[in-house]
């Protein structure tokens, strides 16, 4: 059995103990960094070299908000280092997810093309003769190579929305080696691919409305002309009237 003084001691330590583990528990942990961020910002034409004859002729065309495939929706930055299996960088991410990123850079390859008579996001509520729907299939730092490369995959739709039918459909993919093998290298690669994979997707739907327009105009009658089932009864009656003043 403890003596009276082994017993005070014992509970004089248990106390201290206690206090401790209850002011560290109170105590804030190491503040932590806030991840680095990135942005989605190519090198892009502005335009301003198109002759001014192209612009305000073409049709009007709506760009949707991007959709993104499973995986893609969030800011996260992706990558690949085993096929099938996609990880995510814990201290560095983009700084919107790619597809709300990705809108107003569609915007604006669409107006650099010149081609259009006018060029809006789906959002302001206008109406339009087109409509771009794109969707990412991927967007991603692959490490299976070396140099590791940015791979970016879209898909898109160019809609006649007045006739709820899709006019084309095509998949854009490109891969850029990347500068160097960490997040900052595929964010530079990244970009590097979609300046090239933007002004392509400008192009197809600038050839596929120009390929509606042109199907638009084999169709349409000839202005002022007039039926032939119109035109020959009219020519009988004047025959008619001629022999008429013979007799």
């Amino acid at each position: 059995m403890l003596a009276p003084q082994q017993m005070a001691y014992v509970v004089a330590v248990v106390l201290v103990s206690a206090l401790l583990g209850a002011c560290a528990g109170m105590l804030p942990g190491p503040a932590e960094s806030p991840p680095t961020t990135y942005l989605l910002a190519p090198d892009l034409p502005s335009g301003d070299g198109v002759a001014g004859t192209n612009r305000g002729s073409g049709p009007t065309i709506l760009v949707s908000p991007p959709e993104e495939a499973p995986g893609y929706a969030t800011r996260r930055m992706a990558y690949l280092k085993q096929d099938y299996r996609l990880d995510f960088y814990a201290d560095h991410e983009w700084v919107d997810t790619p597809a709300v990123m990705l809108g107003p850079l569609l915007v604006k390859a669409l107006q650099g093309s010149g081609a259009f008579g006018a060029v809006s996001e789906e959002a302001s509520g206008i109406s339009a003769d087109l409509r771009l729907d794109t969707v990412i299939e991927s967007l991603y730092q692959d490490f299976r190579v070396r140099p590791s490369q940015a791979r970016v995959e879209l898909r898109v739709q160019v809609v006649e929305p007045e006739r709820r039918r899709i006019l084309a459909t095509r998949v854009f993919a490109d891969a850029e080696p990347a500068p160097s093998d960490d997040p900052y290298g595929g964010v530079v690669a990244a970009n590097r691919a979609l300046s090239r994979l933007l002004p392509q997707i400008a192009d197809f739907a600038a050839e596929t409305a120009g390929r509606l327009k042109a199907t638009a105009a084999r169709t349409e009658p000839a202005a002022g002309s007039r039926p032939m089932a119109l035109a020959a009864p009219a020519g009988q009656n004047v025959a008619r009237s001629s022999d008429a003043r013979r007799h």
